[in-house]
């Protein structure tokens, strides 16, 4: 890393050094005061699934118990946790060491995607910040970018996230988010879409510049792809300028 990258490195941190995570709750403070997240921010764009509803008809149709279906349900989820929260540590690591070894077999095809990833950037793409937590006071808000690289070509800086989803495009009757992005399918990938969009937004509260932001989806079988995804930020901050101005508007409660 360059001295004129470190120096920036070292800005944008510092922009940020108030912030502190919790990683057991998952919960982000600055001076105490608790901040909502991303994902919870991306959650008010779609409904929430009715695990208990839906898990009755598909025990129904398969001939199970509805809390046989639930345990299925649990157990993917909580493999695919693992799986995420073992891959992207493998990542964190891998960014800033290339030597270092795959010492997660039971993951292998997921971190030879990532190495192929790094050795498939050009040399003026270069890594900068892994990790990276941030947050925005004005909104209330605060989430962790995966990568961030920076540009030597064109002096700016590019967000990327791992994905490891099975299908990232999985949608129901076309069912589409809502308002302000209910032109976009309900899906992973437009969920991503808007998480990037609202990292673009509190990287830029630092003054340097945000050029691209791309998600990298991991394969299995150690191949990957990636997508560069289209700037939302004006439809969040709008989004977000909207919602504090609804919440303002209501005034304290009033108790008698």
């Amino acid at each position: 890393m360059t001295k004129d990258l470190e120096n920036k490195v070292s800005k944008i941190k510092e922009f940020f050094n108030q912030l502190e995570f919790e990683e057991s709750t998952h919960t982000y403070k600055v001076l105490g005061e608790q901040l909502s997240s991303a994902s919870s921010t991306i959650s008010n764009f779609y409904d929430s699934f009715d695990t208990d509803r839906v898990a009755g008809f598909v025990a129904k149709k398969r001939g199970i118990t509805k809390e046989e279906v639930l345990k299925e349900w649990d157990d993917k989820r909580d493999f695919a946790c693992h799986k995420g929260h073992v891959v992207h540590a493998f990542g964190e690591d891998y960014m800033f060491d290339r030597n270092r070894e795959k010492d997660y077999p039971e993951f292998g095809g997921y971190m030879d995607a990532i190495i192929n990833f790094w050795a498939s950037l050009p040399s003026h793409i270069v890594p900068a910040i892994a990790e990276l937590k941030m947050y925005s006071k004005q909104f209330n808000l605060a989430g962790t970018a995966d990568i961030i690289l920076y540009d030597k070509k064109r002096k700016g800086f590019i967000i990327a996230d791992y994905k490891t989803n099975i299908d990232l495009f999985k949608n129901f009757k076309k069912k589409k988010l809502k308002a302000p992005f209910n032109n976009m399918l309900e899906c992973p990938m437009s969920k991503y879409k808007v998480q990037l969009s609202i990292y673009h937004h509190l990287f830029e509260q630092t003054g340097f510049k945000i050029l691209d932001r791309v998600i990298i989806w991991l394969k299995e079988d150690g191949s990957f792809e990636k997508y560069h995804t289209e700037d939302l930020t004006n439809k969040i901050k709008t989004y977000l300028t909207d919602e504090k101005q609804r919440s303002n508007s209501k005034g304290p409660a009033i108790i008698f």
